[in-house]
């Protein structure tokens, strides 16, 4: 068993390095564990590597920008989706670890789509929650409402949350770098994994909480009919972060899918 304590580094390009916690059971088939937006591989998917350590290898990087992966700092151009599944492609082939299935939660389950579609050799399988593929004129209008971005006393909670993983520095960049991302991903079209979806031929598990308002339940069932071995569940009760509003129900998918893998 690693420890949880052996947080390493890698350079995926010139002065780019990701932080990366490599832990588990050796000898295993290895998962890859992608946090998502304003978070880091800690603060979204800690329970979750602390219970699938136990069976597996669990690989969980903080991505590019986030957390311990600064500096740079985080910046989100248009193409930031499929930069961070490069900087996962680039982690693996440094590992050389074999092929992975990997968990993805909303920014990180697109990205793990888009792995997927561009490097089937790394990819088993694919379990993305809090997920659907593009973003429509109508998500976009609901994150607009974050700018101009709340200063500490009129957003406190959720402006120390970004300060302490970040830096206090980080917390403009996090939500108007990802709204004007987002604005230029809808004018060309909205696309963010959904076009690339149909490429993608491994088992995909997509599950979104029924009231996860940013992604209706009308575009994830279009992402999963666009996958060819693509699945979708509902969990009632859970907005967007499953695993923190029904971790028990989460778990449960996520073991059926990996004993489904594993030919158990």
């Amino acid at each position: 068993m690693k420890s949880t304590n052996d947080r390493q580094f890698v350079t995926v390009v010139e002065n780019v390095k990701l932080a990366y916690w490599d832990v588990g059971v050796e000898g295993k088939r290895p998962l890859l564990l992608i946090h998502g937006h304003t978070g880091t591989a800690q603060s979204h998917l800690g329970s979750l590597i602390i219970e699938l350590q136990k069976n597996h290898r669990v690989i969980a990087p903080d991505l590019r920008g986030y957390g311990a992966s600064q500096p740079p700092p985080r910046d989100f151009p248009p193409e930031f989706y499929q930069r961070d599944a490069d900087d996962m492609a680039a982690l693996l082939q440094h590992l050389d670890c074999g092929p992975v299935v990997v968990l993805g939660y909303s920014d990180g389950a697109e990205s793990a789509i888009l792995l997927a579609a561009a490097h089937p050799e790394l990819v088993r399988g694919v379990i993305g929650w809090g997920i659907c593929g593009v973003i429509s004129p109508e998500m976009l209008s609901r994150v607009q409402t974050w700018l101009p971005v709340p200063d500490k006393t009129h957003w406190e909670e959720k402006h120390h949350q970004v300060a302490a993983l970040h830096g206090e520095a980080q917390v403009q960049t996090m939500f108007e770098g990802w709204v004007n991302a987002a604005a230029a991903i809808v004018a060309n079209g909205g696309n963010i994994c959904l076009q690339e979806a149909a490429q993608v031929q491994r088992p995909v598990l997509l599950i979104n909480g029924d009231g996860d308002e940013g992604n209706p339940l009308r575009d994830v069932t279009r992402l999963a009919a666009r996958l060819p071995q693509g699945r979708l569940e509902i969990v009632a009760n859970s907005g967007h972060p499953i695993q923190f509003d029904q971790p028990d129900i989460l778990m449960g998918h996520i073991n059926s899918f990996l004993k489904m893998m594993n030919g158990e």
